[in-house]
C-alpha cells in the first residue's frame, strides 16, 4: 500500500508531463470498450426495455424472455472474447480495456501532487463523467435510454436515480478503492489468474545489463504492487481471493505504466534499448540460470 499511495502518485505526475503513445492507445482502447457495451442494446442485438416493453434480440421485437436470454448470450459472448484474449495477452484486458480499471485511473488523477485547484477540479470532473459514461452504456442493456428524457415522472426519477447512483458508486471506487479491487476481489481478474495465463505476450524484462539503471521506478509505479523485472517469480499472500504463490505474470494487468516509467528514466540518462518491454515474446521470461547467478544475471534470450 505505501507503493501505491506515496510513489506511484508522484511518479504519474512527472510521467503526466511527457506525452507518450499509451496516452492515445488507451483513450482509443477505452472507447472501443464503452462502444461495444453500447452497440448491443443500440444496434437491436439484445435489449430489455423495462421501461416501454420495447424488448430486442437480434433486431427484432420479442418477448422480455426471449430478449432476457439474449442479453445473457450477449454478455456471455462479451465475456468469451475477454478470455480469448486472455489465453494470447494474459490480463491485458484488465489493463486497457476494464472500464473499472480505467475508473481508478481518472480517480486517481485528481490524488495527483502538484496539480493546482484548477487541474484537480477537471480530474474530478473528467472521472465523473467517464464513471456516468459507464454506467449509461450499462444501464442501455436494461431499459431504453429516452427514458433520461422523456419518461414519466416516475421514470424519469427511478432512471435518474439509477444513473446517479451507480456514477457516484463508480467514481466512489476510482477514488478510495482502486486497485485493491484489482488485486484481491476482482472475479474475473482471479479466473483469469488461475486458467489459461498467456504464453505469448505481456511485460519482460530482456535484462540489458548496460541499459537497466536499477532505479526502481517500474517496481513503484506498478497499481498491483509488482515487480516488473521479475514477473516469473512467485508472489507471496496479496489479500482477499488473489491466488498464493502464482507467479507475478500471472497478476500482471500489463497496464503498461511499469515500462511508461522505464523509458522515461532510461531516456533522461540517454540510454538505448529500454530493457523493460510490452510485447509479444517466445518461451519463459528468463531462462535457467547458473545456480550462482543473481536472479538480474539471468537472461531471457527468446524475448521478442
Amino acid at each position: 500500500m505505501a507503493n501505491a499511495r506515496t510513489s506511484r502518485p508522484k511518479l504519474l505526475r512527472a510521467l503526466k508531463t511527457w506525452r507518450h503513445r499509451y496516452t492515445a492507445l488507451r483513450v482509443l482502447s477505452q472507447s472501443v470498450s464503452i462502444g461495444l457495451l453500447l452497440a448491443v442494446p443500440f444496434s437491436g442485438l439484445a435489449r430489455v426495455d423495462f421501461w416501454a416493453g420495447r424488448h430486442f434480440l437480434l433486431g427484432e421485437r420479442v418477448s422480455v424472455k426471449l430478449a432476457l436470454a439474449g442479453v445473457i448470450a450477449g454478455i456471455a459472448a462479451l465475456y468469451v472474447v475477454t478470455f480469448l484474449s486472455n489465453v494470447v495477452a494474459g490480463r491485458l484486458f484488465c489493463g486497457w480495456g476494464c472500464p473499472v480499471g480505467q475508473v481508478s485511473r481518472f480517480g486517481e488523477q485528481a490524488d495527483l501532487p502538484g496539480q493546482n485547484r484548477r487541474q484537480r477540479m477537471g480530474a474530478h470532473v473528467l472521472g465523473a463523467f467517464y464513471s456516468a459514461a459507464f454506467v449509461v452504456a450499462m444501464l442501455a442493456w436494461w431499459v431504453d435510454l429516452r427514458v433520461l428524457y422523456a419518461g414519466g415522472r416516475g421514470a424519469l426519477a427511478v432512471a435518474w436515480g439509477l444513473l446517479t447512483v451507480g456514477a457516484a458508486g463508480a467514481y466512489a471506487h476510482g477514488r478510495w478503492w482502486r486497485w485493491e479491487f484489482c488485486k484481491q476481489v476482482c472475479p474475473i481478474g482471479l479466473y483469469y489468474t488461475v486458467v489459461a495465463p498467456a504464453r505469448y505476450f505481456g511485460v519482460h524484462f530482456r535484462n540489458q545489463h548496460d541499459t537497466c539503471i536499477e532505479c526502481n521506478a517500474c517496481d513503484h509505479v506498478c497499481p498491483v504492487d509488482l515487480k516488473p523485472r521479475e514477473l516469473m517469480a512467485p508472489v507471496g499472500d496479496r489479500g482477499g481471493l488473489a491466488v498464493l504463490d502464482a507467479p507475478g505474470h500471472s497478476h500482471c494487468i500489463e497496464c503498461g505504466d511499469c515500462i511508461r516509467a522505464c523509458e522515461f528514466m532510461i531516456q533522461k540518462r540517454g540510454r538505448e534499448p529500454v530493457p523493460l518491454l510490452l510485447g509479444w515474446y517466445g518461451g519463459p521470461q528468463r531462462i535457467d540460470a547458473p545456480a550462482d547467478a543473481s536472479p538480474r544475471d539471468q537472461t531471457d534470450t527468446k524475448a521478442a
